[in-house]
């Protein structure tokens, strides 16, 4: 009797539970990675290049023009261009006209839808005649006053009849100076010439004088 009692009261050499680790068993890390996590890399967008920076610098068009032909053209353009008299700041010959097929092509584009396509070939003709005739003036004026007003003056006083014969005979005495060159085509809407705030004055202190006059 008294034996059976010690040893209930005796722990048994192994312990009746169980040492592996159960599904309820919290495991020995912590489930959370703490180490630093790659950053993944965000894609660059690219930006979509703006209409400036598709032109070009020295004239404001763009780097190529098409000569294709527009959506429901009726009627066929020249696709040549015609060299122009103007020599290039760059140096490297004279700018080139537009063809008649890429003056039609700019006016689409403006949305001029309405243009006369049989009158194109005759605006770039007249485009071009004024821009060489301009281009005259400019030269005249440099060869005239690109030394100073008053080498100007000694040339113009004499009136514009004897004018070129002065001029000759300066450019003689001092040795042909160089041509000048365009060095781009910028149109300046914004900017008045002062003879045309000039008129602007006139028109306002003479109103009917210049309504009769441009009428």
């Amino acid at each position: 009797m008294h034996k059976k009692s010690v040893e209930a009261m005796t722990p048994p050499a192994v312990c009746p539970a169980s040492k592996a680790p159960t599904a309820s068993t919290p495991p020995a890390s912590c489930p959370v990675s703490h180490t630093k996590i790659d950053a993944q890399p965000v894609p660059e967008q690219k930006e979509e290049p703006s209409v400036f920076s598709k032109l070009n610098p020295l004239n404001y068009m763009f780097q190529t023009i098409s000569q294709e032909r527009a959506p429901d053209q009726t009627h066929a353009l020249p696709t040549e261009r015609e060299p122009s008299s103007i020599p290039k700041g760059t140096g490297d010959g004279n700018w080139e006209y537009p063809s008649p097929q890429q003056m039609y092509n700019a006016l689409i584009r403006k949305g001029h839808t309405d243009t006369d396509i049989t009158a194109v070939e005759a605006m770039v003709a007249v485009h071009n005649f004024l821009n060489e005739g301009a281009w005259e003036e400019i030269v005249d004026w440099e060869r005239r006053f690109s030394k100073g007003l008053k080498r100007g003056w000694e040339v113009s006083k004499h009136g514009e009849k004897n004018a070129p014969m002065v001029l000759r005979r300066l450019e003689a005495q001092e040795g042909v100076q160089p041509e000048p060159k365009l060095v781009r085509f910028q149109g300046r809407p914004g900017e008045m010439t002062p003879r045309a705030a000039m008129l602007q004055v006139m028109n306002w202190i003479y109103p009917s004088y210049f309504e009769y006059v441009w009428a």
